[in-house]
């Protein structure tokens, strides 16, 4: 690609992707809003086999209307993860690998899910008891009332469902239940001691099936299973040989690395970004705002592919951001120039586009750095190292000398007469270099705290 030149071509400038909402998050719908907030998807690039894990570690395929959950059977009792408060999860890294930690007497156990790269679609799902006492670990396999899971069978290792292989285990399950719509919950059986020892069997119903399959778990032990959700059947997978979670999580960062890096002052906010740009990237081929969102911040090829999946309309919107002045504008600003970072979209695309435009935007005749400022970074360093505009590649770095900001910034692949700006620092300064330094004047209205 010829530097600067856009994937999805020149702005439209003055118009908005999705109106408020891109900018403000006001306008979505807010059931929506918290599904996002629940669910993070994991997977691999280059791979369609993605799914979604909820805040206590259950994990359902994109594709595939069966879910897997889990529960802990320790000394005192059964811990289910839907229903414990003492459930806690985190991405390793800020990358999409989740964490799920439950406590148990005296320990915790700790699931981590992420997926891995090859034909088999494989997503792991690591499990480590860290108390000091063995436990059982239960997973279930339930479909929904739409779809329900009709048929369980297993073939050596892999347990099919619906004729289809869905998970593959380390060895057969030492204890197992299976239930029918309508009869005995699986939850209440295990909890009841009815599990079931054995070969475990094929099983059928058309009006839809639970299955239980239970492991112990030692002190300081940890096991494997994998969600197989590729083309390929997952023939001879050795478990313990995957990529570990950490492995995983280092992948991520280091293709993250290789588009638009940001430092920023809110390390809550450094997270997020990175976590929500690989969400974007696992959702590539979503709507207009994720395109947009993955050119905004150079994920290029990315952003080029998602583009000829898109219609005619939402080529239209996915072109379009709002220029400088109308993101100051359409940002709430209760301290005058300054912004309350908790305003930000909650929806990883429509927060990355936000951000972005208020980091580096383009303007009527060049580019606006940091349209916005919230009160929160006065006084703290900001970095952005090659954001893609339709002028060219845009890095600055913000330090400050005393209550002043002092500004370095270039602008690679861009024409002379370049105009850049700094509305939300000081709305006064400008200058037609392509790089350079310059001491901006005192906010007007710095924060109190300061």
């Amino acid at each position: 690609m010829v530097l600067g030149e856009r994937v999805l071509g020149e702005r439209v400038l003055g118009e908005r992707v999705l109106g408020e909402r891109v900018l403000m998050g006001k306008k979505s719908n807010k059931a929506e809003r918290n599904d996002e907030s629940r669910r993070t998807l994991v997977g691999t690039i280059g791979s369609a086999a993605r799914a979604e894990v909820d805040e206590r570690g259950a994990v359902s395929p994109i594709d595939n209307a069966w879910s897997l959950d889990w529960w802990i059977g320790g000394d005192d009792r059964w811990h289910v993860p839907a229903r414990e408060s003492s459930v806690r999860q985190s991405a390793v890294e800020s990358a999409p690998v989740l964490e799920t930690l439950v406590h148990v007497p005296n320990g915790n156990i700790i699931q981590r899910v992420y997926g891995v790269s090859g034909a088999a679609g494989l997503i792991v799902v690591d499990i480590q008891n860290r108390s000091p006492g063995a436990v059982v670990i239960a997973f279930t396999i339930k479909g929904s009332v739409s779809k329900p899971v009709r048929s369980v069978s297993l073939d050596g290792t892999t347990l099919v469902i619906d004729g289809t292989p869905a998970l593959v285990l380390p060895f057969a399950p030492s204890r197992w239940f299976v239930s029918s719509a309508g009869e005995l919950p699986a939850i209440d059986a295990v909890v009841e001691g009815l599990a079931k020892t054995g070969p475990f069997p094929s099983s059928e119903d058309s009006n839809g099936l639970e299955v239980v399959i239970m492991y112990p778990l030692a002190h300081a032990a940890r096991m494997r299973i994998a969600l197989a959700l590729g083309e390929e059947w997952p023939d001879a997978v050795a478990l313990a040989e995957l990529p570990s979670a950490d492995d995983a999580a280092r992948g991520w960062l280091a293709l993250l690395d290789r588009a638009t890096r940001v430092v920023l002052p809110d390390q809550r906010l450094m997270d997020r970004v990175m976590l929500s740009r690989s969400q974007v990237l696992l959702n590539a081929d979503g709507g207009p705002v994720e395109v947009a969102a993955l050119e905004d911040w150079g994920f290029d090829s990315e952003a080029e592919y998602a583009w000829h999946g898109l219609r005619l309309m939402d080529r239209r919107k996915a072109r379009r951001r709002p220029i400088a002045t109308e993101v100051a504008a359409s940002i709430e600003t209760p301290e005058g120039a300054f912004l309350v970072v908790p305003s930000w979209p909650s929806a990883p695309s429509e927060f990355l586009v936000a951000l972005r435009q208020g980091l580096v935007c383009d303007t009527e005749d060049g580019v606006a750095l940091l349209s916005v400022f919230p009160s929160e970074w006065y006084g703290q360093p900001v970095e952005v190292h090659a954001a893609p505009t339709r002028h060219g590649l845009v890095s600055f770095a913000l330090r400050w000398h005393g209550s002043r900001p002092a500004l370095l910034w270039e602008v690679t692949g861009a024409a002379e007469g370049l105009v850049v700006t700094a509305p939300g620092l000081d709305s006064q300064w400008s200058s037609r270099e392509l790089s350079g330094d310059a001491l901006l004047s005192e906010p007007v209205n710095p924060p109190i705290s300061q």
